[in-house]
């Protein structure tokens, strides 16, 4: 609900006010009165109110004093004026002053019901942005005032969950994606750090018959049933908002601990965490992987190390490792075989490599193959295979893109198609966009959603999601919310009243 300051010198004036908000307006409550200016300004500094509702003639300080004051102290509070006054001159003076309104008494109800009505819109966008800032700002580890979450976020109790599409956000490449937030009207807090990740912040109270867990699985297969895999982490216990920080870094870690390249897993943090306390993740290092591949590379045997290579990567397979211990081994690997000569001296690029490698990559098959690729050219001296290394090679790559822009594309099904390696089309990608492949797909859908909603006609978001190759027409919302700056719905508003407009001109002329 948002929140009301009523200042007037007449205990009737603010009863009939009061009255009215009780009555007509139940989103808004009065959390404070006051009888003149100074007595307001007081009530401010201990809880400052979204609105302040105030008469103009009042001893000691008048409304339109009030209002310049709290303009300066509280910018982003609203102010309506309200005055028995019919002159001119208390109208200039109150909108000099910065209020939103000006209503004359004796304030008839649909009045103050038309004036608040309007200043909840400015407050629904206003309350959107903070609550959006203030769950990046929890998700990157900031310092988050208590207050201001438990002003922004009432609710008594959360429910919180960590989904993410494909592998963990790059480390060393940077994040080229686009940051994902709810709308203004969700229900559902959430937050990406790219648009294949959300975390999902959900009030307790809004759940009635099904669990969080069957709610956040039903998302899971909405959002993401196309997906390669997707890793789902939930707490089933409840916390209130103050907790929030140290809940979402707990989300983050297991997360980081969990993701196994190629499986969609569903996972309970609780029992995570109880695993862990027990040593039974299953993620334990042993010994004797590295030890006949040791061998290879001190004796400098190239042809075994290749297929000792492949062996580790089908028991890491098999035993179902995490990418995050694959990714060390494999760094590891690199390590001990550039110290031993094997390599000739590590690339600056490596990392970059790996890093798009493990981001994409569908399954671990996948990973063991590029590797090995690309330790047979650095250690067996094998000239990397010829690309069609052009631009009009790549312009054929985004155009088989856009004319299958309303089907599941993934990295996979362009390497497949075009015979390349996802290293070396991530490498186009860069270098002829100057984008991720990620980042070039997601613009292409935005815009090939744009063209439909500027065509003028009266479609349904549902169905523009889906040419534009989305299956849930929310995801799709948030997705071109965080491209294109407003809602698709707001855009085909704005389309239409463009159209409209030009109409007009059209007949008058």
């Amino acid at each position: 609900m948002y929140r009301i300051l009523v200042v007037d010198d007449e205990p009737a004036a603010i009863k009939h006010i009061c009255n009215i908000i009780a009555i007509k307006c139940p989103q808004f409550e009065v959390t404070a009165t006051a009888e003149h200016g100074q007595e307001a300004l007081k009530r401010m500094e201990e809880d400052t109110p979204d609105i302040l509702i105030t008469d103009v003639k009042m001893p000691v300080m008048d409304g339109i004093a009030l209002a310049e004051r709290v303009k300066e102290r509280y910018p982003e509070v609203l102010s309506l004026v309200v005055s028995g006054y019919q002159e001119f001159e208390y109208a200039k003076a109150a909108i000099r002053s910065g209020v939103y309104d000006y209503l004359l008494k004796p304030i008839k109800p649909s009045a103050l019901q038309n004036a608040l009505n309007s200043m909840e819109e400015v407050l629904a966008e206003r309350y959107a942005r903070k609550r959006n800032f203030l769950m990046k700002s929890l998700c990157e580890k900031n310092s988050v005032d208590r207050k201001l979450l438990e002003r922004y976020f009432p609710a008594g109790k959360y429910y919180a969950a960590l989904v993410r599409r494909n592998g963990l956000p790059r480390r060393y490449s940077g994040n080229s994606g686009f940051e994902i937030f709810s709308g203004r009207d969700e229900k559902i807090y959430l937050y990406g750090r790219d648009e294949m990740e959300a975390m999902y912040l959900y009030p307790e109270d809004i759940l009635f018959y099904k669990s969080f867990y069957q709610i956040i699985s039903e998302t899971i297969r909405r959002e993401h049933g196309n997906s390669n895999y997707v890793t789902g982490i939930i707490r089933e216990t409840p916390f209130s908002i103050g907790r929030a920080d140290d809940v979402f870094l707990e989300l983050y870690q297991l997360l980081d601990s969990s993701i196994v390249i190629g499986a969609s897993q569903i996972l309970i943090a609780e029992e995570l965490k109880e695993d862990k306390r027990k040593g039974q993740d299953g993620q334990e290092t042993t010994g004797g992987e590295f030890q006949a591949l040791e061998n290879y590379i001190q004796k400098g045997q190239r042809e075994k190390i290749i297929s000792a290579v492949a062996e580790l990567f089908d028991c890491w397979k098999r035993t179902k490792r995490t990418q995050m211990y694959v990714e060390a081994q494999v760094r590891y690997l690199l390590i001990l075989m550039d110290k031993s000569g094997l390599l000739s001296g590590m690339e600056q690029s490596t990392e970059r490599i790996l890093d798009d490698l493990f981001f994409y990559a569908e399954d671990l098959d996948e990973v063991s193959d590029a590797i090995q690729n690309m330790l047979m050219q650095k250690i067996k001296k094998e000239p990397a295979q010829q690309k069609m290394d052009t631009e009009e090679f790549f312009k054929r790559i985004t155009g088989y893109m856009e004319r299958h822009l309303s089907e599941e594309l993934s990295m996979g099904r362009l390497c497949k198609e075009f015979g390349l390696s996802p290293t070396y089309l991530n490498k186009l990608f860069r270098k002829y966009s100057g984008s991720s492949f990620n980042k070039c797909l997601t613009l292409a859908r935005i815009q090939c959603a744009r063209d439909l909603m500027d065509e003028g006609t009266s479609v349904y978001v549902k169905d523009v999601a889906a040419r534009a190759g989305y299956n849930d027409q929310f995801y799709f919302s948030r997705i071109f919310a965080s491209v294109v700056g407003v809602s698709p719905s707001d855009y085909m508003e704005r389309v239409q009243n463009q159209k409209k407009g030009q109409e007009i001109q059209g007949n008058e002329q």
